[in-house]
């Protein structure tokens, strides 16, 4: 009966005031109320078809109204509302006027018609369901005195049926939205050959277990995927639910994380009993080391409730039940600080390492990521590819999303290689300010310290490829930047001399190097603390990590490695190192650190006239790319 009220109250409010004929303009104000909200994408499509007839602009351009071109008795499907910006206005008339479609700019501002289509909806439930809703409450109450007259029906094996912990029916029911069957497949993973055929071989294992049993070998339990941030881990799951055509669960680990002890464990034993009803089944937990992390690792080194969940997933996982047809996936960025004990062969039996992309794997990606979107003819993907080394999958696109932002913005339907560079700057050094109020001799001290970064990796042109040096200050705080890579040759072998690490150095130090030389000692700025704090953490994986001393060639310092990053192991353990080799340490990372910073000063002093040159060039230009820079050593050499 109720259903039967409220299908009768949203007829009649939808259908029921119909006018005879369409609004003029002076009644598309009076109105407002049955807007139907659009995206900008669907009116320029309906423009674009010829489906609308009229477009209404607001006078402060920051919405329009579109009126059908169909006929039609109800107002409610004759009006569309849509949020726009002022940029894109002249693109609108632009479209229009090619449809023939008529514009008519309003010179009354109407009320938010946004706002005014929700108080519209209040007031029909107002009118309208407000009876529904009083029956409703009526039914709800004989309900209620019911159970409290015959509790016995409303009991489960004695015990009061409680709210699911995932919001179901059933105390151990886990919440069906979380069952699916994914539809993405691995062709939509752009990225390594190598990961690309292990994941096929799972598949394979999931869909020809047969095959693999009578061979003898057993079907992994197991498999967790590590790499950095947005590698393409989840996808990778879910491509391989759908490629094996097996339900789906997927989870967050912090869901598990619970005040109250034993809730934990409890949605574990929910999660994995749903799993078994639903076989074949694919269990994902993204971000495992929200629970997975090291036992005894508190700093009173007992138990508490992450540690008791994580020990109901280790039974769930290498328990007494029947787990066949259920694979158990996990993502994770922190593998160094699970327990020992999840990944055991039993439990996690195969680790899948989804690294960042390489050059070839980047392009492929751009390319997967290009399909909807339009290119101006002169876009190379190959450069771009070049360009972003160290970027992840979910990087690279943001990098082409924000690119079609820069189009759009200034009302382009291609998006061109300057607006692919002005995304890629904005997500390297942030959003560049547009009005600078510094004086000549704030953007002379900046000019100046870029210089010294850009002119010394120019020099050092064996390892390095100079982008661009800018003066233009951003909104994180950067008064000026230098974006500069290493040889591809370099990058993706990941084989760094200690030749080339105190280029590094060197390069990191030249703005404090050049500020020195031009201004004196005593008139360093204090811009060159970032430089400094980089330098010395690059000095000190040289000497403590990478053996890299003199006296300590063959040092390496536990210390700085973050295998046990844990604050109740690190209160425990102490100090690995004795004074004197903490002593040492410190003594050749300064000087290490003193050399590449003499190294900086005596270079530039070499080349102090191109040094001048530069900064004079980039005071007038802002901006100076690597080959300009190049260009003005040679004439120096000539």
């Amino acid at each position: 009966m109720f259903v039967s009220v409220l299908l009768f109250c949203l007829t009649y409010s939808v259908y029921g005031f119909t006018p005879n004929s369409h609004l003029s303009q002076a009644d598309v104000l009076r109105y407002k109320s049955f807007y139907r909200p659009v995206p900008f994408n669907t009116l320029i499509d309906e423009i674009k078809s010829k489906d609308v007839e009229t477009i209404y602009f607001t006078p402060l351009m920051d919405s329009v109204i579109a009126e059908d071109a169909a006929e039609n008795d109800n107002v409610l499907n004759d009006y569309t509302a849509t949020k726009i910006t002022p940029f894109v206005s002249n693109y609108i008339v632009d479209k229009a006027n090619e449809k023939e479609v008529q514009t008519v700019f309003l010179q009354q501002p109407p009320p938010n018609i946004f706002e005014s289509t929700f108080t519209g909806g209040i007031q029909l439930i107002n009118t309208f369901f407000f009876p529904a809703i009083l029956i409703y409450s009526v039914f709800a109450a004989m309900r209620a005195r019911n159970m409290m007259n015959n509790p016995g029906q409303f009991m489960n094996n004695g015990a009061v049926n409680r709210p699911s912990i995932f919001g179901g029916g059933g105390s151990d029911n886990f919440e069906k939205d979380n069952m699916l069957k994914s539809n993405i497949t691995l062709d939509s993973f752009a990225g390594s050959n190598e990961i690309f055929q292990e994941c096929t071989e799972i598949v394979s294992y999931l869909k020809n277990g047969t095959i693999y049993e009578n061979a003898g070998a057993e079907i992994p339990k197991g498999i967790l995927l590590e790499g950095p941030p947005g590698t393409g881990k989840t996808l990778l799951a879910k491509a391989i639910a759908s490629e094996a055509e097996a339900n789906f669960i997927s989870i967050a680990a912090s869901e598990f994380v619970e005040l109250y002890v034993g809730l934990g464990a409890q949605k574990i034993r929910a999660l994995f009993k749903r799993a078994r009803e639903n076989k074949p089944c694919i269990i994902f937990i993204d971000e495992i080391d929200a629970v997975g992390r090291q036992r005894g690792a508190g700093i009173n080194m007992g138990n508490d409730e992450r540690e008791q969940t994580l020990n109901q997933l280790l039974a769930e996982m290498d328990g007494f039940a029947d787990n066949e047809n259920v694979l158990i996936m996990a993502a994770t960025n922190r593998k160094d600080v699970l327990d020992p004990a999840l990944l055991r062969p039993g439990r996690f039996d195969r680790l899948l390492n989804v690294p960042l992309p390489d050059v070839t794997s980047r392009l492929s990606i751009l390319n997967v990521h290009a399909k909807n979107k339009n290119f101006a003819y002169d876009v190379d993907f190959n450069t771009l590819a070049d360009l972003t080394g160290g970027f992840s999958g979910a990087q690279l696109k943001n990098l082409l999303n924000e690119g079609a932002i820069h189009a759009a913005r200034e009302g382009n339907t291609e998006i061109s290689v300057a607006n692919l560079l002005e995304a890629l700057d904005k997500l390297i050094v942030g959003i560049v300010k547009k009005n600078d109020t510094r004086d000549y001799e704030s953007r002379k001290r900046v000019a100046i310290h870029e210089t010294g970064h850009a002119l010394l990796a120019a020099l050092c042109d064996k390892y390095f490829d100079l982008k661009k040096v800018s003066i233009q200050s951003t909104y994180n705080g950067a008064g000026g930047y230098t974006i500069f890579n290493e040889k591809r040759n370099i990058s993706e072998s990941g084989l760094y001399t200690k030749d080339l690490l105190i280029k590094r150095l060197m390069v990191a130090l030249g703005g404090k190097a050049a500020e020195t030389i031009l201004y004196g000692e005593d008139h360093v700025s204090v811009g060159a603390v970032q430089d400094l704090k980089q330098a010395n953490d690059l000095a000190k994986k040289m000497i403590g990590n990478f053996g890299m001393g003199t006296k300590l060639e063959v040092f390496y310092n536990d210390e700085m490695d973050n295998g046990t990053p844990f604050l109740g192991r690190s209160l425990s353990s102490g100090g690995g190192n004795s004074e004197s080799t903490r002593f040492e340490f410190d003594t050749e990372v300064l000087a290490l650190v003193n050399e590449a910073y003499t190294m900086a000063k005596n270079h530039l002093m070499q080349h102090k006239g191109t040094l001048n040159k530069v900064v004079e060039d980039l005071l007038e230009k802002d901006i100076l790319i690597g080959n300009e820079i190049s260009n003005y050593i040679l004439e120096e050499s000539n």
